[in-house]
């Protein structure tokens, strides 16, 4: 305990003084905060650690200890924590079930590694965007500097400095691949030399992909590998796909931190006096800018290009990460999924009528990188792609986007379209029944507690997305014939749902049998995915009071899924400071999260399904949501502050029209609100009007 009083108190010493007399932070107050949440490692450990992961959203990888890829020869225990090899989102394949998955490029390896090392380090600077590690052996020295360039986003980089003598690098194309749903695969490469680059020729299956090397190493080819002998001094090394490189390491080294510094003194940002928060914040969004393009290439996986599990990405997921995008200002991220999924509107369609043979849109649970002609033809991979509940969430990207871009004309071309047929799909398949509510009901289907059946009528979850896409609807004016008002007044099934506890069954058919065993508390979502409420309902206060009775394996404590990010954020909206702290306490007591706090593991001890982006998002919107948050339609501050020190934030966007920027401590909030349009809110209770680019600092009491 002394000890982490003494790391608080280095840390705080390290922010307040600086920060105590203004509500505004400064770039050195934010760099500081940045590189206080960097990773340093002094020793070299003779097991597993976790891989540090990083990209660019097109292009990424996780590295092992010694800087590059772990020798895929080696035992399978040392890749414990997940895979190393490089991804890129233009290298993927159309195979089992007509499904799309993403595949790795290569390895980059040392065909020796080191029998024993001194002087070891590894950093991953965030604030930099590279990853560098040290090691000496005997008279020799290494530095491996890593990176991936986050302007040219298919180029990644390595620098690696020797002092003496360096074991050989190997350059190997990934060959014999094992793929998701149980493919084991073979990728072709054929590698040539041309003028000063290395090309590299990629095939499998219908994917053809170039690669390019430079480097001032001296390089050989062998048994289909190149090798890289490297020379004392300084070695650069670039690998590029699709095109030939034509810039230098250095600038592109130099570009990628001037990216990463711009990135992160312009968005948003909240400044805690818990160090681990602190860490999970920064790391969250620098996996999140690792992980997501905004060049409409479609999802990555949820653990982005680490390789680990899935190869594909899930519209449900990412949009637990789009809501922090949104609150940290960057919109044009989000802006162009939004615009990626309306541009496939007609496949989507298509896809739904094959499926399902209804109209509308039911949003794939996977979204293909390639077009839909094809997609999952003659048959979905297995039941959990009949998830009906997804295109609420498609619904609530579509309609949050349009608040922030304002601009009519981009509402009526992306979100409103798509709203139109997401609405129309739940409108397909609700019908009136004896009781005179309107029940979903459709075959085949299931409900997003995956523990919960097929095939069961009024899924809790699907419930929810109607009525939320019927709400949005209805206000952009898509309610053509009024069907969508009349549904609302004459009421969703959810009565027909009613458990004697107070809370909802999470479909009618299982009832009661669910409660304890599902996998994720889904009458936890109007809390945490779905806006759906002026107010918290009893059904949602009485959920989250049960939430370690709903769910399995909770108590113990161990959590599935991103099940433990959503009790997060309800606790958040629900302005419970004790039961959320009892949430935070479990990330590590589950071991959901690792003991450095780097990333999230997809459920608790399953180590190989390192860096779950979906949980770090709902984590992230939970820890502002504790500080400022517009769930309900108004401006609340310190809903739920657990911190007694000051906290700090800055350009937090909200979707009520202003960007929120000041400081917290005690019963009083210093702020600053910068409006982004004409708006009309209500901040703890004062109502404020503002116009469009008008500031005003307003000092608040908290309860």
């Amino acid at each position: 305990m002394t000890k982490k009083i003494i790391l608080l108190g280095l840390f705080l010493s390290v922010l307040c003084p600086i920060m105590a007399q203004k509500t505004a932070i400064s770039a050195k107050d934010i760099e500081k905060t940045i590189r206080s949440t960097e990773l340093e490692r002094k020793s070299l450990s003779d097991t597993a650690t976790i891989n540090l992961y990083q990209g660019n959203g097109v292009f990424g990888s996780s590295y092992g200890p010694l800087g590059l890829h772990i020798d895929p020869s080696k035992n399978a225990s040392f890749t414990k924590y997940g895979k190393t090899e490089y991804f890129n989102i233009h290298h993927y394949i159309r195979a089992k079930f007509g499904a799309d998955y993403l595949i790795p490029l290569a390895h980059f390896y040392w065909e020796k590694e080191p029998v024993k090392t001194t002087n070891y380090s590894q950093n991953q600077s965030y604030y930099d965007g590279t990853i560098s590690t040290h090691f000496e052996e005997a008279q020799n020295k290494v530095t491996v500097l890593t990176w991936f360039d986050a302007v040219n986003t298919n180029l990644a980089g390595i620098k690696i400095n020797v002092e003496g003598k360096a074991s050989d690098v190997i350059f190997k194309p990934s060959d014999i691949l094992d793929v998701h749903y149980d493919q084991k695969l073979t990728q072709i490469s054929k590698i040539t030399q041309q003028k000063d680059q290395w090309k590299i020729e990629l095939s499998c299956l219908n994917a053809k992909t170039i690669v390019y090397l430079n480097t001032n190493a001296s390089v050989k080819l062998q048994d289909n590998n190149l090798v890289l002998k490297l020379k004392s001094g300084e070695n650069n090394i670039l690998l590029s796909v699709k095109e030939p490189i034509s810039i230098s390491a250095e600038k592109s080294l130099n570009q990628n931190s001037e990216w990463w510094h711009s990135k992160w003194q312009n968005m948003g940002i909240i400044i805690v006096p818990d160090l681990n928060a602190q860490k999970l914040w920064v790391r969250s969004m620098a996996q999140f800018l690792s992980s997501f393009n905004d060049q409409k290439l479609g999802l990555p996986p949820p653990m982005g290009f680490t390789g680990n599990h899935w190869s594909f990405g899930y519209p449900q997921d990412v949009s637990f990460v789009h809501a922090i995008l949104l609150s940290t200002g960057n919109i044009n991220l989000a802006k162009s999924w939004v615009e990626n999924f309306a541009d496939r509107i007609p496949g989507m369609k298509a896809y739904t009528k094959r499926l399902l043979n209804v109209d509308g849109i039911m949003a794939p649970w996977t979204f293909p990188y390639g077009d839909f002609e094809g997609y999952h033809d003659p048959a979905v991979p297995n039941k959990f792609y009949y998830e009906i509940h997804n295109s609420g969430y498609m619904a609530r990207m579509a309609y949050e986007t349009s608040v922030f871009v304002n601009d009519k004309n981009w509402t009526e071309k992306n979100a409103k379209p798509l709203i139109a047929e997401l609405a129309k799909f739940y409108k397909s398949i609700s019908k009136k029944e004896a009781d005179n509510l309107w029940h979903i009901i459709i075959q085949p289907s299931t409900g997003q507690d995956e523990k919960g059946g097929v095939n069961q009528d009024d899924y809790l979850c699907a419930l929810f997305s109607a009525e939320y896409c019927f709400q949005k609807a209805i206000e952009l004016d898509l309610d053509e014939d009024g069907t969508y008002a009349k549904i609302l007044k004459e009421g969703l099934s959810f009565p027909a749902l009613k458990s004697q506890r107070g809370i909802y069954f999470t479909n009618r058919g299982r009832g009661e049998s669910d409660f304890g065993s599902q996998k994720h508390p889904v009458q936890l979502n109007p809390l945490a995915f779905l806006p759906i409420e002026k107010t918290v309902s009893e059904t949602s206060k009485t959920a989250y009071e049960l939430r370690y009775d709903i769910t399995m394996g909770a108590k113990k404590p161990y959590f599935y899924g991103w099940t433990l990010g959503e009790f997060l954020l309800a606790g958040s909206r629900m302005g419970d400071v004790e039961g959320w702290q009892k949430d935070w306490d479990n990330l590590r007591k589950a071991d959901y999260v690792d003991a450095e706090w780097i990333q999230v593991y997809e459920t608790s001890g399953v180590y190989k399904d390192a860096y779950y982006n979906i949980t770090n998002g709902l984590i992230t919107q939970s820890l502002l949501n504790n500080i400022v948050t517009d769930w309900y339609g108004k401006l609340e501050i310190a809903k739920c502050n657990p911190w007694k020190e000051k906290v700090y934030l800055q350009n937090i966007y909200s979707k009520l029209g202003v960007i929120v920027s000041g400081e917290l401590e005690g019963k009083s909030a210093s702020l600053e609100l910068k409006a982004w349009k004409d708006c009309e809110f209500d901040l703890n209770g004062e109502n404020i009007t503002l116009k469009k680019n008008e500031t005003i600092k307003k000092k608040i009491a908290l309860k």
